[in-house]
């Protein structure tokens, strides 16, 4: 979360532009646990992509799969062979349960697609999931989260857009679940090192301001500094921290505009034609407003993976969005805009990616968070899998240790 003031008031943003889907039930659940209520936390809406120029494909809210079958019946502006190869693709892969034998680039499995559903819906899908190209992405992880979502039952599909920022939203409810249980949480204050005691099935962490504790460790840390740290001599860690080394990152774009409020888009969410030839590069707007009413006037513009426009300043970045919102949507220029580069947000989820598993193989020692093993790209939920995994893990091995050895 950043403070940034546009055109005179001060606002609350996140770093990037966020949206969940009905599919994350243990992040939902995990909400639920630390106070926090789903349905006042979140608008939620159908699943859809909308573009300016009237092409539109919405689920529709019934039961699955005719939430599919019926949304792509009442689709706009999509020619009708092309609703027969959409209906006979999401089949075809019902019956294979949403799997390949062999992992693959996702975009092999739309070699005889037509070109429009391919341009206006599976590569803004696989921009927004995995935050890479579908030539990048890992056919396998790109059907999970199909599968789980669109191919599952209708509230899976839902898009669930936060009411506040991400910080409010989650982890100041769980820092504070956590101080009235008693737990002792500890902000902004680095680690420095992690050494594995196995004969203690724990960990020694040194932190920056020189003093130590002991207990298990989950490292919940991006690949290279999760490396770092364990890369301090272990022979057991050896093949961990090269696998966590292997691993390669995507960024993100958000940009944010500040318009007068009479400038709100005609719906919360659009897809966006991308052509970096013409200096278009946003790919989905979001009107703020639609979601939280103290962001009226607030539209933000998000640029999933590489391409060219990460050779501009932000300052000209953010010019070339207000321009492709002027040609598509008609808007006037913005009073101001600001932009924000995550140039490692994601893991880039290629075919074949190989993490390690949560429980690594030094007693006392475990993974979360992105850098783990898990059947989703670099998501909230597949975090909280990987977390609650870790968890779980830890908290087997504490019981096993207090059972009186066997004779």
């Amino acid at each position: 979360m950043v403070e940034v003031e546009l055109d005179g008031k001060h606002y609350r943003l996140d770093n990037g532009q966020h949206l969940l889907l009905g599919a994350y039930t243990q992040t939902l659940e995990l909400m639920h646990t630390v106070g926090v209520a789903p349905s006042s936390a979140f608008s939620q809406s159908s699943f859809a992509i909308s573009y300016p120029d009237g092409w539109h494909l919405a689920a529709a809210r019934l039961p699955a799969p005719w939430h599919l079958a019926v949304g792509i019946a009442r689709a706009r502006k999509i020619a009708w062979t092309h609703r027969w190869a959409l209906a006979a693709w999401v089949q075809r892969q019902r019956r294979r349960n949403w799997s390949v034998p062999n992992d693959m680039p996702a975009a092999e499995l739309f070699a005889d697609h037509p070109v429009q559903l391919l341009r206006r819906l599976w590569r803004p899908l696989c921009l927004a999931a995995l935050n890479v190209e579908l030539e990048q992405a890992s056919a396998r992880i790109f059907l999970n989260v199909l599968r789980d979502s669109l191919g599952a039952e209708e509230p899976a599909s839902r898009l669930l857009q936060p009411r506040v920022d991400l910080s409010a939203l989650f982890p100041e409810a769980a820092v504070r679940w956590l101080l009235a249980r008693g737990g002792n949480v500890r902000l902004h204050c680095m680690v420095r090192q992690v050494h594995p005691l196995p004969d203690q099935n724990a960990c020694r962490v040194l932190l920056r301001d020189g003093t130590s504790m002991i207990g298990p460790v989950v490292l919940a840390l991006p690949p290279e500094r999760a490396a770092a740290l364990l890369d301090g001599g272990q022979i057991a860690l050896a093949a961990t921290v090269a696998a966590l080394r292997r691993l390669r990152s995507a960024p993100i774009c958000t940009v944010y505009l500040r318009y007068e409020p009479k400038a709100a888009l005609r719906q919360p969410l659009y897809a966006l034609l991308d052509d970096p030839g013409c200096k278009h590069y946003g790919q989905w707007v979001f009107d703020r407003a639609a979601f939280d009413r103290a962001m009226e006037g607030i539209l933000s513009v998000v640029i999933s993976g590489s391409g060219s426009h990460l050779g501009l300043s932000r300052q000209a970045l953010g010019h070339c969005v207000a321009q492709q919102l002027r040609q598509e949507l008609g808007l006037p220029s913005p009073r101001e805009h600001f932009t924000i580069i995550e140039k490692h947000a994601t893991l880039i989820p290629s075919p074949d990616l190989q993490r390690p598993g949560s429980a690594l193989p030094v007693a006392g020692l475990f993974l979360a968070g992105d850098a783990a093993k898990s059947p989703y790209p670099s998501t909230i939920e597949g975090s909280v899998r990987s977390g609650i995994e870790a968890a779980r893990q830890l908290t087997r091995d504490a019981q096993q240790s207090k059972l009186p050895s066997q004779r």
